[in-house]
């Protein structure tokens, strides 16, 4: 035979329960059947002083197991299905939080409830003294077995029960040391974890002030920086309207070296007109100079024939004298015109090399003049484009500027957020190291438990 059967056997011996005894239990099985689903859920009411129990009873898992297991018990079936059944009920009750004492309160108010269904009370014996006395013992026998099968299912599931709840705790035990092993080394890592926070943090923190500082050197370079552009800005400026000046003056020089080409051109006509006017009064002198020849001929004809005439022509020979004397002051005056001719001739002549010297050079100045003006333009539209690219650089520096301080901002809001970092890993480190002292406590309390 199993050692499960010996055992079994044993139980039964223990407890005197024998084959007479099953069979009463047996011929239970209609009334087990049919009262006790009802029954049990009277009962529940009688657990409301253990609201624990309670609960548990009520669970639908509980209940039907409960009341299979009842079931077999009332109808003696007390075999290896009966010890499973004990087994299982055992391991629901512990599962479902009920006590070891409840399983005895459980069976104590299931029991006497089961005695009084079958009428096995005392006040139910006392009545039956009027009986015949073959139920009495009928009664009686069946009170005894019921009380030792009672008796033995307690015993059974306090055992089971015992057994559920040391194999819980061992499952507990084995749990909580894998748990001490992962605990461990979650804390080491922590602990682990928060040095290498802590370093990072001091690191970021370097790394931020460096931040800073680089950003306060690079802000105040960049305030140089766009106050030396604002410099160039306004220099610019100046020197655009200071060209526009220039440029304006050069266009008021270029109308004046216009009409100074014009007032050039018209007196080179002017003279070339008066040399020809010398030419024309050279002519006329020649003219002059031979009508005094021929004036002063005339004359001496008439002094010669005034001296044939006698007294009578004496008159005549006087103004034929004085038209002499006419003629050659004529012949003088014009001699003295013809010499000063050639002259102003000369000077004419140089007057107009002269004067178309200078109109060429005018005309050189024009456009020299209007070439300047033009270059000039240029030097203007430039300017004002590098002085419009200056304000826009300007701009641009003033911003990054901003950003720049911004940034500096930014980094002094990192660099405080790095030192609650930092106090945060320092916490976390002191925690970690004082959570696995506690938790050693615990473990060595709880192995020495």
């Amino acid at each position: 035979m199993s050692d499960a059967i010996i055992e079994h056997d044993a139980r039964l011996r223990t407890f005197r329960i024998d084959a007479h005894d099953l069979a009463l239990l047996k011929r239970q099985r209609d009334f087990a059947q049919t009262r006790l689903p009802g029954l049990l859920e009277e009962l529940h009411a009688s657990f409301e002083a253990w609201p624990e129990i309670l609960r548990a009873m009520q669970e639908p898992e509980v209940h039907a197991l409960r009341l299979a297991h009842w079931i077999r018990l009332v109808s003696g079936e007390i075999d290896d299905g009966f010890l499973k059944s004990a087994h299982a009920l055992a391991s629901a009750f512990h599962a479902h939080g009920v006590p070891v004492h409840g399983v005895a309160i459980c069976h104590a108010i299931v029991g006497n409830a089961i005695g009084a269904e079958l009428g096995l009370l005392r006040v139910g014996l006392g009545q039956l003294r009027f009986w015949q006395r073959r139920e009495l013992n009928r009664r009686i026998a069946l009170r005894a077995a019921l009380q030792k099968a009672v008796q033995l299912d307690l015993e059974l599931l306090l055992e089971t029960y015992t057994l559920v709840q040391k194999q819980s705790r061992e499952r507990s035990q084995a749990e909580i040391a894998a748990f001490e092993v992962t605990v461990r080394d979650v804390v080491a890592s922590v602990g682990g974890s928060a040095r290498v926070i802590e370093t990072l943090a001091r690191t970021m923190s370097d790394t931020v002030q460096e931040t800073s500082f680089q950003a306060l050197a690079a802000a105040s370079a960049s305030d140089a920086a766009s106050e030396n552009v604002r410099n160039v800005a306004n220099a610019t400026e100046e020197l655009s309207i200071s060209l526009s000046h220039i440029s304006a003056e050069i266009a008021g020089a270029t109308t004046k070296t216009h009409d100074a080409s014009a007032a050039a051109r018209t007196t080179e006509v002017i003279v070339k007109s008066l040399a020809q006017s010398a030419e024309t009064i050279g002519s006329v002198v020649d003219l002059i100079r031979t009508l005094a020849s021929q004036t002063s001929m005339l004359a001496l004809n008439a002094t010669i024939e005034a001296a044939r005439a006698g007294e009578a022509g004496r008159g005549f020979a006087v103004v034929a004298q004085e038209v002499k004397q006419l003629s050659e002051r004529t012949g003088k005056a014009t001699d003295e015109i013809a010499a000063q001719v050639p002259t102003m001739q000369a000077r004419s002549r140089e007057a107009i090399l002269a004067i178309e010297s200078i109109t060429g050079f005018v005309s050189g100045m024009d456009q020299t003049t209007l070439n300047i003006a033009g270059t000039i333009e240029q030097q203007r539209a430039a300017t004002e484009e590098i002085a419009r690219s200056v304000n826009f650089a300007a701009q641009g520096t003033q911003e990054v500027a901003q950003t720049i301080g911004s940034v500096n901002e930014a980094a002094q809001i990192a660099g405080a957020s790095v030192g609650d970092v930092l106090g945060v890993a320092q916490s976390l480190s002191h925690h970690a190291g004082l959570l696995a002292e506690a938790f050693e406590n615990l473990s060595h309390r709880n192995r020495a438990a």
